[in-house]
This record gives C-alpha cells, structure tokens and sequence, in this order.
C-alpha cells in the first residue's frame, strides 16, 4: 500500500512539473495581467495580452527589480519614476502596437535573456 502512495506522489509531481508548476517558467494571458517579481524570477515569464492590454510588474521580492525592455521601447521605469522597484512598488504599462518584446531586470538578468527574463507577446505578436 505505502509502494502504490509513493508511487502516485511521484506521478503528481511529474505531471506539476510539465504543467510549469515549478514556478518561474509559466504563461499567462489576459487583458490586464498582474506579474509579481519575487527574488530573481518573474511570476511569468511568458505574457499574452490583446493590443490595449496592460500588465501591472509588482515588486514582491526583498530585492529591487523592474522590467526594460531588450530593445529600449519601454520599461517600467516609464511610469514608476525610477529602475528600483521594491515590495508592493507597482507599475502599470499599456501596450498599443502588436509585437514580441524581450524583456528583463537590469539588476538580475540581461537583454539577451539570461536570468531574470521573459517575453512579452502583444496580440498575435
């Protein structure tokens, strides 16, 4: 009995796993998205949202952090006032052009998508 437990504990948490509930590595989609930034990692790293849509970057960490885009076209900086966004800080940018933008922390990840990064996909992209 207890070899049929384990063994269905370890089907649960293969299938979490390839359902992206190791957190870090998940989409969202929706209108108007809430992204939270915990140490080192975005909520989700893969964001859909319609033109006109808006995503709201949360500090939710100890540490500072933001959201720039890898080619200069927007940040969080934008409506924040400053790169430094701690816990509770919010910032809320809306997208009106159609694309795929690329972006990261400048404290914990780079424009070519090492660490702390995602995309950003605004309708069909």
């Amino acid at each position: 009995m207890r070899k049929r437990y384990l063994a269905l504990a370890l089907v649960g948490v293969v299938l979490l796993t390839a359902c992206g509930g190791s957190g870090g590595d998940n989409t969202v989609n929706g209108q108007d998205v809430v992204v939270e930034m915990y140490d080192n990692r975005y909520q989700y790293t893969e964001i859909h949202v319609p033109v006109g849509g808006t995503v709201t970057f949360v500090g939710a960490g100890n540490n500072p952090h933001n959201a720039v885009d890898s080619d200069g076209g927007w940040s969080t900086e934008d409506v924040f006032g400053s790169l430094e966004q701690k816990k509770g800080d919010e910032a809320t940018l809306t997208y009106n052009t159609a694309g795929t933008f690329n972006f990261y922390c400048t404290f914990h990840g780079n424009p070519q998508g090492a660490g702390m990064a995602g995309v950003l996909i605004v309708g069909d992209g």
